[in-house]
């Protein structure tokens, strides 16, 4: 029997071929109607029916070597279907295909199909598929808690909650904990409490009442450090101590629920912020396909989609920094300030809620909207100025989700680069001493994961939340704040724990992820934050152009059109069903990723390509 067995799902047997063999024919079968038209599908059983509504395009013999084969040309309802399938996750409706069979021939039918692709590229259903999509290619997790639930520290604002009906200021807001008596309009010494009106930046145009702690406008307050009170600056320390919520309480977090912190943790709720930072790098890759962005804004780009509580982290980190004017700043929460900003299909603009275009400078200005900074510790003195914005890389859910740089240089290597991190086998490595990007067999995989995970170095956490506040996360280095004394390195208290415990065993001078010498981490403890790639060294073949940070990191996976590569690839995969084999298809690829350029790097063009090409209207 001819081993390559290619025929309808629907079609009907023929008798087998007589064979040498006694053993009974009935497994046969089964195989025969599993196969498809391909002869290597697995598509389920389809219900009977005609040739063309099984998919298949019975041709006419030829003189050809395949002369009485069947052909693996899908007909048009199974074109439709596919096409649905790719674009929108789900099957025609009844309408449509009874609406395509009207339209006349197979001719009128197929270009039914091309029309049908135009109306759902446009369609926000096409958004929502490539959200999906994003999803799970990138895969990023929640940002992990801090401490017990439902603490995850992202927020830096301490939450307040609405005095309870039946006090005397019962409908005003407060600290979730600490002010016992200011529902009762009373500081603990029986004085009256402060109490202040203002409008609020989670409900713009309307006013509330802030009591107790939360309503303090003092510039100044105080705050325990190890058993002593401090006074401390309320405008960079934030809701610590005695300080109040700040202008239009920025600096508070409104919780509506029972217990404080669980709407903004919990990952069913879509609205939550935990949820929304790890859908953030997802949804601003939809944004890019909805509104014919190139890709590479993914991560070389100095914006980003966010709705209101998500940006309101971004604001709080600038905050943390001593970016102090952004107190005052309405533009990220008064929707008259945003109603001109692209957003996604399913929000309108000025929508608080809709995932709108934001310039991530501007809401943390130590994300640097310069696209050559270059700042080398070793020889340059000072505070760094902050490292480049670079789309998803600098993105709060990216670089919370992976707490350690080789992680995020990892991560960023395996999915926007499509780099395999595999072990090695049967080889022989020098014995490890300290570095594993060149010592030991982990230097296999480390010797092209430190050149990325250099670049990803100076974002830290520190310490855990307490109702929304608390964590710390650092930017070493960086601006007037995060600076330490020089005996940090040492790791006596009070820098015993993380991040300078990480940061004093791994940031090892004369290491492939550390390259400075002792003599000048001695001179500057800072200079263990370098973090691009030295002249010296290479990352998938490339030399730095000395940008700092992780958009060091994207410069260099584009020149190396390894970043072109992977998006074609997994589009590919998301419309025609496979991945593009890079050793045995590079033709092929490099075939793909050219039209994919041609076309300006956007991702609607090069799907409808991919849905008229010849491999997608063909069963194999």
């Amino acid at each position: 029997m001819n081993p390559r067995i290619s025929m309808c799902l629907d079609a009907r047997l023929e008798p087998p071929a007589p064979v040498r063999s006694p053993s009974p024919l009935w497994w046969v079968l089964p195989l025969v109607v599993w196969v498809g038209c391909s002869g290597e599908g697995n598509s389920p059983v389809e219900p009977p029916g005609d040739s063309q509504d099984a998919g298949c395009v019975e041709p006419p013999p030829t003189n050809t070597p395949d002369a009485g084969e069947r052909s693996d040309v899908l007909a048009p309802s199974r074109l439709l279907r596919r096409a649905s399938l790719a674009l929108r996750g789900i099957p025609p409706t009844d309408a449509e295909y009874a609406e395509q069979e009207a339209a006349g021939d197979a001719a009128a039918q197929r270009a039914f199909v091309d029309a049908f692709v135009d109306r759902t590229l446009k369609q926000p259903v096409f958004y929502q598929t490539m959200f999906e999509h994003a999803r799970d290619w990138f895969n990023i997790p929640l940002v992990p808690r801090t401490a017990d639930e439902p603490e995850y520290g992202l927020l830096q604002q301490r939450s307040i909650q609405r005095c309870p009906a039946g006090t005397a200021k019962a409908g005003a807001w407060k600290y979730f904990r600490g002010d016992a008596t200011a529902c009762d309009g009373l500081k603990a010494d029986g004085s009256p409490a402060e109490e202040r009106n203002l409008e609020p930046w989670w409900a713009p145009g309307t006013t509330v009442t802030l009591v107790g702690g939360a309503a303090n406008a003092s510039a100044t307050g105080t705050t325990n450090v190890n058993g002593n009170p401090v006074t401390v600056n309320c405008a960079t320390a934030g809701p610590e101590g005695t300080c109040g919520c700040g202008p239009n309480a920025v600096r508070c977090h409104a919780d509506f629920q029972q217990y404080a912190g669980w709407e903004d943790y919990v990952a069913y709720n879509g609205e939550g912020q935990r949820r929304l930072a790890s859908e953030e790098p997802a949804r601003l890759y939809a944004h890019l396909a909805w509104h014919d962005r190139p890709m590479t804004d993914l991560i070389l780009g100095t914006y980003s989609v966010a709705p209101t509580r998500l940006q309101a982290a971004y604001v709080m980190q600038g905050i943390v920094g001593g970016a102090t004017g952004l107190l005052d700043d309405d533009s990220w929460w008064r929707p008259s300030r945003f109603s001109s900003a692209p957003v996604d299909p399913e929000h309108s603009p000025g929508d608080p809620l809709a995932w709108r275009e934001y310039p991530v400078p501007a809401r943390n200005p130590f994300f640097l909207a310069e696209r050559d900074y270059r700042f080398d510790p070793r020889t340059q003195t000072g505070a760094s100025k902050g490292i480049p914005a670079a789309g998803m890389l600098t993105s709060l859910g990216f670089l919370n989700a992976y707490p350690r740089e080789r992680v995020r240089g990892a991560r960023a290597l395996e999915t926007l680069a499509c780099e395999v991190l595999a072990p090695p086998s049967g080889q022989t490595f020098n014995a490890y001493r300290r570095d594993p990007g060149t010592e030991g067999p982990c230097q296999h995989c480390h010797r092209r994961l430190d050149p990325a995970a250099i670049h990803f170095k100076r974002y830290a956490k520190q310490g855990s939340a307490s109702e929304g506040y608390g964590a710390q996360y650092f930017m070493p280095g960086v601006g007037t704040v995060w600076h330490w004394p020089a005996r940090w390195r040492t790791g006596e208290y009070p820098y015993g724990g993380d991040p300078f415990s990480h940061w004093n065993r791994w940031y090892a001078p004369d290491t492939l992820l550390t390259p400075v010498t002792e003599a000048q981490a001695q001179t500057n403890p800072e200079a263990l934050f370098v973090d691009f790639l030295p002249p010296e060294h290479t990352l998938l073949g490339q030399v730095s152009d000395g940008t700092v940070g992780p958009l060091g990191f994207a410069k260099l996976i584009v020149a190396a059109g390894a970043f072109d590569r992977c998006v074609v690839r997994h589009l590919h995969a998301q419309v025609l069903g496979r991945d593009i084999d890079p050793a045995k298809e590079a033709g092929y690829l490099d075939e793909q990723v050219a039209r994919y350029i041609a076309d300006g790097r956007k991702v609607r063009p090069y799907v409808k390509s991919l849905t008229r090409s010849d491999l997608f209207q063909r069963g194999r």
